[in-house]
């Protein structure tokens, strides 16, 4: 987790727009696609926060962002499947 959260905070310092290339998507936002939707999902269906508000305001706010475009909510799964597969993967009651 330390790790982990060591890594984001590298990220965190590199956003300094909208997004990472600037004022429109480019390729390292593709790239953290993980981190913008599926850490989220991950996070939801496990119950384990990492990406935080409080811990990564920037790479929280560019997760939104992200996930908001209408380009990158056409090629994403539904978030509703994608956190009950989660959950029936990690056990989780939730």
């Amino acid at each position: 987790m330390e790790e982990a959260c060591g890594h984001l905070k590298t990220l965190e310092n590199e956003l300094k727009n909208r997004f990472f290339g600037g004022e429109k998507i480019g390729v390292v936002d593709i790239v953290a696609n993980f981190i913008g939707f599926w850490l989220g999902c991950i996070q939801e269906a496990s119950g384990v926060a990492i990406l935080t508000e409080e811990k990564f305001p920037k790479l929280h706010k560019w997760s939104g962002e992200f996930v908001s475009c209408d380009v990158v909510k056409e090629n994403l799964p539904p978030r509703y499947k994608l956190i009950a597969c989660l959950r029936s993967r990690f056990g989780a009651s939730k």
